[in-house]
């Protein structure tokens, strides 16, 4: 069962790349949106089927954990889209498809291999759902701030995009915010995983995916707090949100090459 939620999450994330290419290439000539949302509502059922199989098969947890993430992603992307009223807000599903696809393809780096089930603890528990949280809020605030990027820079061009890519102010309003609630969330899982690693002798502070958090919160705290003082510009936050989102997705893939070898 569980190879059949690594080829469900990766046809997802297949789905979400197509829904938002087949918008982009849409956005100069049309509005019609409705192939790419069939596209999007299509990756999103297998996206949810596989999320269920991933959370009854036990011994999987740092996957389900993985497919979660994404899951959350797509639903915050859904509920962003209220507030996105251009036509272009599909296109933001393409880091979460990337995302999905890396989630499956370093599952299948060992699909001999299971990972040991082990009694968590409730504190453990907590620590998977704050970093699940933080992940899903960074695919938010980086999508946004390369979506600024692309605004900003397409403003300047000639091109009919330009006109039908969501406002700078609304981008910029999400990615900061978005920085924000990753920012807490992060402190939250980092806390509750400092407790979890005295619950298990496996965890440690050289495994990747610690050094990447660490990293994370590292460039979170210096990118907000030069944005409060006016010393980072918007492009400079939108930068920042861009290369957070891949840390934290690297830390996502390093945490499951880690877990299945």
């Amino acid at each position: 069962m569980h190879i059949v939620s690594v080829i469900l999450v990766a046809l997802a994330g297949l789905f979400y790349c197509a829904a938002a290419l087949v918008r982009w290439r849409q956005m100069a000539v049309s509005d019609d949106r409705r192939f790419a949302h069939v596209l999007l509502y299509v990756g999103l059922a297998l996206h949810s089927v596989s999320l269920g199989i991933s959370l009854l098969v036990p011994g999987h947890q740092s996957f389900a954990y993985g497919v979660l993430a994404v899951w959350a992603a797509v639903a915050a992307l859904f509920f962003a889209s209220r507030y996105l009223a251009s036509p272009s807000r599909t296109i933001l599903v393409l880091p979460v498809g990337g995302m999905a696809l890396l989630v499956a393809m370093s599952s299948l780096a060992s699909p001999s291999q299971a990972v040991p089930v082990v009694d968590l603890k409730w504190i453990t528990q907590l620590h998977i759902g704050f970093m699940a949280m933080h992940l899903a809020v960074m695919l938010v605030a980086g999508s946004a701030g390369g979506m600024y990027l692309t605004a900003a820079r397409q403003l300047k061009s000639p091109s009919p995009r330009a006109l039908r890519l969501p406002s700078l102010p609304v981008l910029e309003r999400l990615t900061e915010r978005g920085l924000v609630i990753a920012t807490a969330l992060l402190l939250g899982g980092l806390a509750t995983g400092g407790a979890a690693m005295q619950l298990s002798r496996v965890v440690n502070l050289a495994q990747p995916s610690i050094i990447l958090a660490l990293l994370t919160m590292i460039l979170l705290i210096v990118a907000l707090a030069l944005r409060a003082t006016n010393h980072l510009n918007r492009r400079g936050i939108a930068l920042a949100a861009v290369a957070a989102m891949l840390i934290a997705a690297l830390g996502s893939f390093s945490q499951l090459v880690v877990t299945h070898g």
